[in-house]
């Protein structure tokens, strides 16, 4: 029997197949990933070269979201250990982990304690991105919610390398980050409304 979250995965995939181009396709990752872990925040950065950069974003504040606006494989923050382990980074909670303790004062202007940053390979192993989301408690997936991203991570880092058309993933990336920190953002925005109710009713 396929559990329910593979099935919702895979109506969700259906939804990005649909998406008219890369940037819609973008924002719909990230929002399933948010909903179907029930995630209060989240973030979706995309790969130039050996960088991330950050492109999208759910109720995180600015200041934050600069900190983080380029991240490397060296950085001790989850989302660096994720590309830098090319594996799927849990934190239970930040306060409790001694590589976050830099960063302890972002996690605490944003107010989570909890994330996980799970890498966005293709099918053919390209790191497309890497998208992360982050709980207000201390806070671990269920083997279900892993397994669900597992199966829907590499399908839709494929279908976002289908979109690129003839841009390359790095413009794509330095584009969209530029865009994102030129439109005004706001201190922080609220994580639960109709938004995320018409997420959830979707999946």
């Amino acid at each position: 029997m396929e559990c329910g979250g593979i099935s919702h995965a895979r109506t969700n995939v259906n939804a990005v197949e649909n998406c008219a181009n890369f940037e819609d396709a973008v924002e719909l990752v990230l929002n399933d990933m948010v909903a179907l872990q029930g995630a209060e925040y989240g973030d979706l950065q995309l790969a130039a070269n050996n960088e991330l950069l950050l492109v999208a974003q759910r109720g995180l504040p600015r200041d934050f979201l600069e900190f983080f606006r380029r991240v490397t494989p060296n950085q001790g923050c989850v989302c660096g250990r994720a590309l830098r382990t090319r594996t799927t980074i849990v934190v239970f909670d930040v306060e409790q982990d001694s590589e976050f303790a830099p960063y302890l004062p972002y996690s605490r202007m944003a107010s989570y304690r909890a994330v996980q940053s799970t890498p966005l390979f293709s099918s053919t192993g390209i790191v497309v991105g890497m998208a992360s989301t982050k709980f207000k408690n201390p806070h671990r997936p269920s083997a279900i919610e892993v397994q669900t991203l597992n199966h829907y991570s590499p399908i839709a880092a494929d279908r976002l390398l289908g979109l690129l058309g003839q841009e390359t993933l790095s413009d794509k990336a330095e584009k969209m980050c530029e865009q994102m920190f030129t439109e005004a953002l706001p201190s922080a925005v609220p994580p639960s409304g109709q938004h995320y109710q018409a997420i959830n009713d979707r999946i």
